[in-house]
């Protein structure tokens, strides 16, 4: 298959359908694409509730959002507002069959998509002009997202995560953090103990003592959670066992506001969820807890960071299952004592200093 001409490409669409932290780690292919073609003018099409992993990026001139369940003559009207946009070339970075769709009805001469390797709609492939094979590796997915390029030419570039706030998002949590309390210098550390995916949670009274320990070591300890229930009370039950008085600043914030939080604040402590790829976007030095999901594929991007694995034998690690048995509960997540927490976090303080 011949490499793309990018020399007379002018309007670019890249195609992200999933969820947050997949959006935001779409990042260095997006900054690879624009510095290859400083130019062009690039559009991103995302799900409704990710687009603030790509707004306020400079090198993504608009970011379209598309909401599941809208019916067809609003999905035919995304279809026309794409066609008048003429665009040049289409990326479509998933393998899913509504990309593939709408990167062939968008009129796009240029389309490059995964390949499919015969699964999803019949014919998929033939949608796309130029296909990048699927790697069957540990790569992280910052960088094997980047593949998608590979038919432009564009294959040596650096790989950089990157996520902005606007100067209101920055002045809100400054103001919110004096609030309560906070003075200018005083370290904040963010714990987030939740996901949308219960089995990628730790224990809530290990939590707990976590959060003790980092409030009697001299930080403010800010609370974080989605405005989901289930989060929620997952935050709650926490907050409750703690002998301290964190912040609770859970289902409280938006994304642009959670991520300036991470700007102001030390350290980041959680589990395997999109604000951990938030805070490692935003530099804070990041110590995440990993159990089902790989923590090679889907680590924090940065080199602030301390990875936690179970130190006892579970020789399925990662086995990606919902928890043990279907449980929605990890053994391997769960063994991960509070005393092996801990360790990471002094261990990466000491270094980042």
């Amino acid at each position: 298959m011949n490499e793309v001409d990018i020399s007379r490409i002018q309007n670019i669409l890249v195609i992200k359908l999933r969820n947050i932290g997949d959006v935001l780690l779409a990042t260095p292919a997006i900054r690879a694409l624009k510095g290859a073609m400083p130019k062009a003018r690039i559009t991103a099409l995302v799900r409704m509730g990710t687009e603030d992993m790509l707004t306020l990026n400079p090198g993504v001139a608009e970011v379209i959002t598309f909401e599941n369940g809208r019916g067809i003559a609003y999905e035919l009207g995304l279809v026309r507002n794409l066609r008048r946009r003429k665009f040049d070339l289409v990326i479509n970075m998933t393998e899913g069959d509504r990309g593939a769709v709408l990167a062939f009805i968008s009129g796009a001469k240029i389309r490059v998509g995964i390949d499919p390797n015969g699964k999803g709609m019949l014919g998929k492939g033939h949608l796309f002009t130029h296909l990048v094979g699927q790697q069957k590796d540990r790569r992280h997915r910052a960088i094997s997202d980047m593949d998608v390029l590979g038919p432009l030419g564009i294959t040596d570039a650096d790989p950089k995560v990157e996520i902005f706030t606007s100067a209101g998002d920055d002045a809100f949590i400054e103001n919110l953090l004096a609030g309560n309390g906070v003075g200018t210098g005083q370290p904040v550390a963010v714990v987030h103990p939740t996901s949308r995916w219960l089995f990628k949670c730790w224990r809530d009274d290990a939590v707990a003592s976590v959060i003790d320990y980092l409030e009697g070591r001299g930080f403010r300890v800010a609370v974080t959670a989605a405005p989901d229930e289930r989060e929620l009370e997952k935050a709650r039950r926490i907050i409750s066992m703690v002998t301290t008085r964190p912040m609770d600043f859970s289902g409280k914030l938006n994304l642009k506001q959670l991520t300036a939080l991470f700007k102001r604040s030390a350290l980041f402590f959680g589990v395997d969820t999109a604000p951990m790829h938030m805070a490692a976007a935003a530099g804070t030095p990041v110590v995440a807890l990993f159990g089902p999901s790989d923590s090679e594929t889907w680590g924090p991007f940065t080199d602030k960071r301390r990875v936690v694995l179970s130190t006892d034998e579970f020789p399925c690690i990662p086995c990606h299952k919902d928890g043990c048995n279907g449980s929605k509960r990890s053994a391997c997540l769960e063994s991960i004592t509070v005393e092996e927490a801990v360790a990471a976090i002094e261990d990466l303080l000491e270094a980042d200093k």
